[in-house]
């Protein structure tokens, strides 16, 4: 796998990989901007407007027109959390120019399109249109409030809500709907100015097209201004002294638990190295202790698995059980974080934990989504190493490294989500 890095201004980056296993190449610009409770909801409502026309074409139907030109181009926007992180994120995928007719420059073309919906979004009367804003508030908010129907997520975002509270962890990437509603077409204006000319741009590139191609097209038609390249520091969680325990009840079949754990915060490749098998061992996969142990051996859940979370200092585990267990399950989970502790697992589990993690870097190249992932992790992290240099931090973790990062991991929040206890 061919991967190249560029700066291409102060707070501006590229990085490409090159690779001829797809007829289709996807391209992402992300703009990295604080999480923060004040802002969330009006980047998440402006991506829904960026995705929907552009100042070329703007209406639906003429937008679709020449997406459909061009060979069926997907343009999508969304906002991602990366820890404490937001991306706003502008992506397309589309044909390989190798497969288009007549060696049309498919790649040059989209990557125009996508500079349209970047910089000249469909406006009126310098504001985005109101009809626009109101349509796109609608279908938010309803996608927010659909939150709840997936009982394992809301319980997830309500544990993290919780634990983290007063930190921007906790806030809700997608937005709140009374925030949403407060909203308008120049406040939206100020949200899009900010991220054009103030927040550092991460852009990724997977497909065929050489680097210098890619890069051509990118200044043809992204050339954004320096910027300070500046992102946000995340937070080391504290632990509160004590163990939380809430329970909140909602009509529902299966009830939810989460446990959340403060741990040492993995802010170097080799600490998220030992992270990494340490959660693989844990709760991580289908051969891990939560899995064998609490779920298989003990028969208390239909579910158990471990959640680190990103640049941050947390754990969580996630189960699902039938009422009444809750107490059974949460001694049997905190019995394997002990026994994590005391080094209870066998150089065999070590080096199948390995061997699950190095499939898994190695599978990544089957993806286009993957590999863009892949290369945001090393621009954001600022990092140059390889697939194989990772296979060979992962490969020199040592028993001891997993067992004296499992003594950091300190209980600190029982969050159960179920039906009525009777």
């Amino acid at each position: 796998m061919n991967i190249k890095t560029s700066r291409l201004c102060d707070g501006v980056y590229l990085a490409a990989c090159k690779t001829e296993k797809f007829k289709s190449a996807v391209m992402t610009v992300s703009f990295a901007v604080p999480l923060d409770v004040e802002t969330a909801s009006g980047y998440s409502l402006l991506t829904n407007l960026l995705s929907l026309s552009t100042g070329s074409y703007n209406t639906m139907q003429s937008f679709s027109v020449i997406k459909d030109e061009l060979y069926a181009l997907g343009l999508d926007a969304f906002v991602q959390r990366r820890g404490e992180i937001l991306l706003v994120r502008l992506e397309i995928n589309t044909i390989a120019d190798s497969f288009a007719f007549d060696g049309e420059r498919v790649l040059y073309r989209a990557t125009q399109l996508l500079g349209d919906a970047i910089f000249n979004p469909h406006l009126e009367n310098g504001v985005f249109p109101t009809r626009n804003v109101e349509t796109e508030k609608d279908c938010l908010i309803e996608e927010i409030e659909s939150l709840i129907e997936n009982k394992p997520s809301y319980a997830m975002f309500r544990a993290r809500q919780i634990m983290c509270k007063g930190e921007p962890f906790a806030v809700d990437a997608g937005g709140e709907t009374e925030r949403v509603l407060a909203l308008d077409g120049e406040q939206l204006i100020g949200f899009h100015r900010h991220i054009i000319e103030n927040a550092p741009i991460f852009i990724t590139y997977a497909g065929e097209a050489d680097f210098e191609y890619v890069e051509e097209c990118v200044k043809a038609h992204l050339n954004f201004t320096p910027r300070e390249n500046k992102l946000p520091d995340s937070v080391v969680h504290t632990h509160c002294g004590e163990i939380l325990r809430v329970r909140e009840e909602m009509e529902m079949e299966q009830t939810v638990l989460i446990l959340g754990f403060t741990t040492e915060m993995p802010d170097t490749p080799k600490k998220r190295a030992i992270l990494t098998v340490y959660d693989e061992i844990f709760g991580g996969s289908p051969a891990s202790k939560l899995f064998m142990n609490v779920r298989e051996k003990e028969g208390l859940c239909y579910y158990c698995s471990s959640y680190p979370a990103a640049r941050k200092n947390i754990l969580f585990v996630s189960c699902g059980l039938e009422d009444g267990f809750e107490d059974k399950a949460i001694d049997a989970i905190n019995n394997e974080v002990d026994e994590m502790k005391l080094g209870n697992f066998t150089d065999s589990d070590l080096q199948n934990a390995k061997n699950s993690i190095i499939r898994a870097l190695k599978s990544f190249e089957t993806d286009l989504n993957s590999i863009n992932g892949y290369l945001l992790g090393q621009i954001i992290n600022e990092v140059s190493s390889t697939v194989e240099e990772n296979i060979e931090l992962v490969l020199s973790v040592t028993r001891d490294e997993v067992i004296e990062f499992a003594k950091c991991v300190t209980p600190e929040l029982i969050y159960i989500l179920g039906g009525a206890n009777e």
